[in-house]
């Protein structure tokens, strides 16, 4: 963007012109061009904007201990002043209040000199091990081998923190942390046009035409163990460039690796009838896999539609949407997080059975390559043992496989309600946090999940076409209940009969936030018109006939109140403000509708 743009270059040449330029001429812009093109990863520059900072918080804090705060003052604000004359006048700006926060905490901090040399290393091998994580090299590396080794390593060193500013702002950092707290909608969806494709999906239909797979329940054949010609069929679909792709739309190809799992592959052909057994999991709300917990790493479940198909559906209840796959198209799951079921409309018959090739990935950042195979192996093993029960209890005869049918059901649904209602990594995320409360105690509890709500519907509205309607309303619902627990535990503590003015303000902004709420109701208050899920309309009855936001008013009426008490204000004085100010960015947000 031009406003972090140089309009001329201060010194020497830009990096295009690296090679004949002396190390001690090199302008900041020639570092800049260098140092983004080995920081394009997100994760990378994430790891650089907390790890600089502890770098240079340890060695001025060092350098204040040698001599005097005052020392150490003078000498950021002669760094300060040096970028001025450097850098564009907005990253300055924003290097100079870095460098203040900095200074800041080197005052309220007793640093001892181990401490001080342990954020420098910290900081420098953290760098290293953050270009190890995301397999990009260092800019270091690209001039090491120079003559001018150290001029440059000087450069780099002095320069680091404005270019660590500037390589968040041109991979959109912002963006990304707000794409990383909004509830995304994983679902992927293809449709192969490729010949290749099209003559492996014609072989493999007409083969399982001719097989006359049964009528009254489903039918499945494993990949492995197909004849040879469907078997080459099955891969190259399955190992297809349009696949991969498909997973590179979300998963960016530098960064995640997308990896077949053939054991747990299929053709499937679905059934015309479903009874009490467990064909029935498919027509119920349900989750594949059990491994949701399993952090950052993914296994996709892909159903590549070999015929005609206008009569069953999945449906994706999180979403919410459904989609009836037809001849050539894919849609992609999350085998251990995403709810979906089958749904059969007999108003729209097909003209032949629907069969489809149920495909697996697993998907992990390429840095956790063992990881993310671990999950895979988790996986299949995991599938081995369901097909063994599903087999037995699809046509159960005994007493024991008809109680097992029940469990799978039972189980299936306990599971599913689960997920729809609180999210099982929801749970877990906040499990965590309690472990650590119960360790650290004070407030870090409450510091840690008072404003999850505020974050992910300022991040939702922003990515509302990546949004989940329903994973943003359970969730959102989930963290403002525990934030506004525990805000009015702490109001209960401290209020007293003598607050009369406190109690009428949270009293009257709860109201005017429960009559809006209830006017818009639960789609639209979560952003139903935005995200397409409910018709756009204006509201002008009650409260919205008083105010076009009544919800945001009374929410800061409400914290207004509570901020009104001595005692809450004595023991949590940045709880309320913060609430507030959240609250105020995010009605910002919506009048001005900022959004990607």
């Amino acid at each position: 963007p031009r406003a972090w743009r140089s309009p001329t270059p201060r010194f020497g040449k830009y990096f295009a012109d690296m090679a004949s330029a002396k190390p001690s001429a090199l302008s900041f812009e020639a570092h800049r061009t260098g140092f983004r093109k080995h920081h394009q990863s997100t994760l990378n520059v994430v790891f650089h904007l907390g790890l600089t900072p502890t770098g240079l918080l340890g060695g001025l804090a060092a350098f204040a201990k040698a001599t005097s705060p005052e020392a150490a003052t003078a000498l950021a604000a002669v760094y300060a002043a040096t970028l001025l004359a450097t850098l564009p006048f907005p990253l300055f700006v924003a290097s100079a209040l870095a460098v203040a926060g900095i200074l800041t905490a080197a005052a309220q901090l007793s640093l001892g000199y181990a401490a001080c040399a342990a954020l420098v290393a910290t900081s420098y091998f953290g760098q290293d091990l953050a270009h190890w994580l995301t397999g990009e090299s260092t800019y270091q590396s690209s001039y090491q081998q120079e003559a001018g080794f150290l001029g440059l390593l000087v450069q780099h060193t002095f320069y680091l923190l404005p270019l660590a500013l500037d390589a968040a702002h041109a991979v959109g950092l912002a963006s990304g942390v707000l794409l990383w707290l909004t509830p995304r909608n994983d679902v992927l969806f293809a449709k192969l046009r490729g010949s290749e494709a099209g003559g492996a999906i014609t072989s493999l239909r007409e083969w399982v035409f001719s097989q006359k797979p049964s009528e009254t329940c489903t039918t499945h054949w494993w990949a492995l163990e197909l004849p040879a010609a469907q078997k080459v069929a099955f891969e190259a679909i399955a190992e297809g460039a349009e696949m991969k792709a498909m997973f590179h739309g979300r998963f960016h190809a530098s960064q995640y690796s997308v990896e077949s799992l053939p054991g747990m592959n299929e053709v499937y052909v679905a059934s015309l009838v479903h009874n009490s057994n467990s064909d029935t999991v498919f027509f119920m709300d349900h989750v594949d896999g059990p491994y949701m917990l399993y952090p950052f790493c993914y296994v996709y479940r892909t159903l590549v539609a070999i015929t005609e198909n206008t009569q069953i559906s999945t449906v994706f209840p999180m979403q919410p949407f459904k989609v009836a796959i037809s001849d050539g198209e894919v849609i992609g799951l999350d085998f251990h997080r995403e709810v979906h079921r089958i749904e059969n409309d007999k108003t729209k018959p097909n003209t032949q059975r629907r069969i489809t090739c149920k495909m697996h990935y697993v998907v992990y950042p390429t840095c956790l390559g063992p990881v993310g195979r671990h999950l895979g192996h988790l996986t299949v093993k995991y599938n081995e043992r369901f097909r063994y029960l599903f087999v037995n209890t699809i046509s159960a005869k005994t007493l024991f496989w008809k109680f097992m049918t029940k469990m799978v059901l039972v189980g299936t649904e306990a599971t599913f309600r689960m997920e729809q209602l609180f999210g099982l990594n929801n749970v877990a995320f906040f499990l965590a946090l309690g472990a650590v409360q119960y360790f650290v105690g004070g407030t870090f509890f409450l510091a840690a999940t008072s404003f999850l709500h505020h974050m992910k519907a300022i991040a939702a509205f922003y990515h509302r076409h990546k949004a989940s309607v329903g994973k943003l309303q359970r969730d959102s619902i989930l963290t403002k209940a525990v934030a506004c627990v525990q805000l009015g535990m702490l109001y209960a503590q401290h209020t007293s009969s003598t607050a009369t003015l406190s109690h009428a303000l949270v009293a009257g902004g709860l109201a005017l936030s429960t009559a809006a709420f209830l006017r818009l109701g639960l789609a639209r208050t979560y952003f139903g018109s935005e995200m397409g899920v409910s018709e756009p309309k204006r509201i002008r009855s009650f409260p919205y006939s008083l105010t076009p936001h009544p919800m945001a008013l009374g929410s800061l009426l409400a914290l207004a109140g509570a901020q009104l008490l001595p005692g809450l204000r004595a023991q949590v004085p940045w709880l309320v403000p913060a609430h507030m100010a959240l609250t105020a960015l995010h009605l910002a947000q919506e009048v001005l509708d900022l959004h990607a």
